[in-house]
């Protein structure tokens, strides 16, 4: 590490950022004039939720501090601004004490809104990942943009969401695209193929391959109700259904429960996991027949291996869709049709006529050679759009 080098500090808080800021780390970490300071907290901590920080130290990553706002102990996830309001305290803490240039943090979760006011009461500046998106059917939607408020350089996944930070006012020079981190994993050389994922999870994979990940839809009446349609849909259509199980938002334990309460010894039963990880997960994807549920991934991830996905309910409403992407409503006639229909080998041929070339596998690289050349502001004042900082 360079003296005088920049202490730049990642947040990640489970499974869902990992996956994305994994090669912005990496490219952070081998930056001459950064130093990573990795901060891992949340569900990465929770035995409920799988203890995925093995993961991270298995991608070779040391955390600087571990964050635990969940109650590992509980059957039930604290209610979500009790879990906001202890991930204020700890992200504060813990920035405190590192003497942290700049925070980077992805996407639009209540943890990482919680923690962009830790890092602006702590008068550190953020950097900011995925802003400018729109997930109309989830509360995330109104965190995400609430952290481009509090954020000073904006790195957009997409021209589209770039027009967007702008036009909510934020200057235009500290808004960049850098295209999807996350993607970069489709370029990783050790993602498993068919045979060593049955050997991983224990079970064979016979075609057709189905991931389902279904998640609170937090702005509706009941944000569990979402999963009962899809697990009626899934006995309507014979698939293997691999199951990765929800986010700790509100509505979270109820779908939990729904899954769980299945007679998951019977033939033809799903498999329900908490986690998957980076790697089988990506591996899964371009091993997987269809996508299913309301998963941003559907959307984000699944058009890089040309998946099709079957998006259910508004949750993700207002997000760019590409070809391979079929949005039904929550309905187990309606659902099991768009699976019978994607799952047709005319559908998968016509996503991969039409696939996308955003992907190039160095979105991190981007990610961490914009940092470097960025002089966070300090203090962390904002200069807003059209007037000389």
């Amino acid at each position: 590490m360079s003296a005088g080098a920049r202490r730049i500090a990642v947040l990640t808080t489970g499974r869902q950022d990992w996956g994305i800021l994994r090669s912005t780390c990496a490219a952070i970490a081998a930056s001459p004039g950064l130093e990573l300071v990795l901060l891992v907290g949340g569900m990465h901590l929770s035995d409920r939720h799988g203890r995925t920080i093995a993961i991270i130290r298995a991608d070779g990553f040391v955390p600087a501090a571990e964050l635990a706002w969940l109650d590992g102990s509980s059957d039930e996830d604290p209610p979500a601004a009790i879990q906001a309001g202890r991930a204020i305290e700890l992200v504060a803490g813990a920035l405190r004490g590192q003497s942290i240039d700049a925070l980077v943090l992805a996407g639009d979760r209540l943890e990482t809104a919680a923690a962009a006011l830790a890092a602006t009461l702590e008068r550190v500046a953020i950097v900011h990942l995925h802003g400018g998106e729109v997930t109309a059917g989830a509360f995330d939607d109104q965190l995400r943009n609430a952290i481009t408020k509090l954020a000073h350089l904006h790195l957009a996944s997409h021209p589209e969401y770039a027009r967007r930070i702008v036009a909510m006012g934020e200057d235009p020079a500290t808004v960049h695209v850098v295209g999807a981190p996350g993607l970069d994993a489709v370029f990783r050389g050790d993602l498993p193929d068919r045979a060593a994922l049955e050997r991983d999870l224990g079970r064979p994979l016979p075609p057709p391959v189905v991931l389902v990940t279904v998640h609170p839809a937090t702005l509706d009446p009941d944000p569990a109700a979402v999963v009962y349609p899809v697990i009626a849909a899934m006995s309507a259509v014979p698939a293997t259904y691999i199951v990765t199980l929800p986010n700790p938002d509100p509505g979270g334990t109820a779908i939990r429960r729904a899954w769980l309460g299945l007679d998951l010894d019977a033939p033809g039963a799903p498999l329900v996991l908490e986690a998957l990880g980076e790697r089988r997960y990506w591996g899964l994807m371009r091993t997987a027949d269809a996508m299913l549920g309301n998963s941003s991934s559907g959307l984000v991830e699944a058009p890089a291996v040309d998946l099709p996905a079957v998006n259910v309910g508004d949750r993700q409403a207002g997000r760019r869709r590409e070809a391979n992407v079929v949005d039904v409503v929550a309905e187990p006639e309606a659902i099991a049709a768009a699976l019978r229909r994607v799952l047709e080998p005319a559908f998968r041929d016509a996503v991969a006529t039409a696939h996308p070339s955003a992907a190039d596998g160095r979105a991190g690289e981007r990610i961490a050679g914009i940092i470097a050349a960025w002089s966070p502001p300090s203090p962390p004042r904002k200069t807003p759009s059209g007037e000389p900082a």
